[in-house]
């Protein structure tokens, strides 16, 4: 029934703004190749993602459905078997009933119905690649597929990396290490060429500096108001900044060992899902959809703390796409103008305080954490509970809706990509492209008129030149 729903979503739904910046990295592409990531700094994605994105591009153009829905498929897809090789994984634990019904709530999780299906972005599928690498080393399979698996993850997105350090410590021998890395070195400058080759630095610049949008979750939230209402944390709130994100990764490396020498080991699935848990805990950057990234790992942790993440993560989910889609029907849900900071930030925060309550729980049973007394528990809540009052401050009422909502808008800001595009184009002699990707603008919204028979007139002239 959750898949079926998905699909409703994405047959019928254009998704987040997520997915007119994804068509304009396909349409970019194909005529800027490896400049793209000069030319636009929020393309931070793995030089592979552009033959995906032609990929979805030309299945659109085959077909009668939209690129929204080729783009959103294959983490609908991917949901399904994340969940089967999560049962894999769980083996005989699925007997236990705590656990069969938190695998029953992963197939039916409000948070992946949301974000495969309605979003529109690629973490299910990234996470797919992660888990089947997990499953081939639990079932003793060949350090190069398991490196294979790994680096496929890497050719969606990057984040998977968190997981590589506890791969590496968990593969028995030097030979397989080294077969692990060589694999998935191999399928990363393999499916990255040749833009890797073309402009390295780019490349790298872009993917590996890319840090997300600060102050929108958990501690960074806090910290940015904290620095508001007591500016002395206004260093913090700076060094915080700067340096959290190497302060997840330093954390996620010490766990990483400490997990290894843990006796006895707990399994590698579990274990990954601390790290994931334990990053979104402390990161300082922060997108709605990196929600997708938890989903799988926390049904290792049992009934309880899969209901109280997957319930805060779909309330969040769903009054964060309520706000930017301007309420119902839902069709386009666009979060660049206005986020939801001071909107919905309540709910944000019980989210990530969701994330923690798992977090603790998982600790408890992974590592030996000592207990703390029921007064000390309760004496912190009462103290983190009043911080939290005095930090956080009223939230602003919701806007007016605005209208923009539907495909109309949609193609206003696809004609602007291909009047931007051609301004590219036009400024790097490459006239004739430059009029073709203009007529396109005009084609999609008549109120790029003007811009676009100006830009045409100026290259027609430049080429009777």
């Amino acid at each position: 029934m959750a898949f079926l729903v998905k699909l409703a979503l994405a047959l019928k739904t254009y998704g987040t703004n997520d997915v007119y910046a994804y068509d304009q990295f396909s349409t970019w592409s194909r005529y800027l190749g490896v400049e793209l990531y000069h030319v636009d700094p929020l393309f931070n994605h793995p030089p592979s993602m552009i033959y995906l994105l032609h990929t979805i591009s030309w299945l659109a153009g085959a077909t009668r459905l939209p690129f929204q829905f080729w783009l959103r498929l294959p983490g609908i897809l991917a949901d399904a078997a994340n969940l089967w090789i999560v049962w894999k994984l769980l083996g005989d634990r699925v007997t236990e009933r705590s656990v069969f019904w938190s695998l029953i709530l992963l197939a039916a999780a409000p948070t992946l119905i949301l974000i495969s299906g309605f979003h529109g972005n690629t973490d299910s599928l990234v996470i797919f690649f992660l888990l089947l690498a997990i499953y081939l080393v639990e079932r003793g399979a060949s350090a190069w597929a398991v490196g294979a698996a790994f680096g496929l993850a890497h050719c969606i997105k990057i984040f998977p990396a968190i997981a590589g350090p506890l791969l590496l410590l968990h593969l028995a021998r030097r030979g397989r290490k080294l077969k692990f890395c060589a694999a998935a070195g191999a399928v990363l400058m393999a499916a990255w060429s040749p833009f890797i080759f073309q402009d390295p630095r780019a490349v790298i610049g872009n993917v590996f500096g890319y840090r997300s949008v600060y102050g929108q979750w958990g501690l960074s939230y806090l910290v940015q108001h904290l620095a508001a209402v007591a500016p002395g944390f206004e260093p913090v709130d700076a060094a915080f900044k700067r340096f959290g994100t190497y302060l997840a990764l330093g954390l996620v490396l010490w766990f990483s060992w400490r997990l290894n020498r843990a006796q006895p080991t707990a399994p590698l699935f579990a274990q990954t899902g601390f790290l994931f848990f334990l990053f979104l805990s402390v990161s300082s950057g922060f997108g709605v959809q990196y929600l997708a990234w938890l989903a799988p790992w926390v049904v290792s942790f049992g009934l309880a703390p899969a209901a109280v993440f997957f319930s805060a993560s779909g309330v969040f989910l769903f009054l964060v796409y309520h706000f930017w889609a301007q309420g119902f029907p839902w069709y386009l849900a666009d979060g660049y103008d206005v986020g939801f900071t001071g909107y919905l930030d309540h709910a944000q925060l019980l989210c990530w305080i969701s994330v923690l309550v798992v977090l603790w729980v998982a600790g408890s049973r992974l590592l030996p954490i000592p207990a703390i007394a029921a007064h000390w528990r309760w004496a912190a809540a009462c103290a983190a509970a009043a911080a939290l009052y005095a930090i956080v401050p009223p939230q602003k009422s919701w806007p007016k809706p605005s209208g923009d909502k539907f495909d109309s808008h949609v193609r206003s800001v696809n004609a602007q990509s291909f009047l931007d595009l051609a301004s590219a184009l036009s400024a790097r002699g490459r006239y004739a492209e430059s009029i073709e990707t203009a007529r396109r603008a005009l084609e999609l919204a008549p109120d790029a008129a003007d811009e676009a028979v100006r830009i045409i007139g100026m290259d027609e002239a430049a080429l009777g030149k």
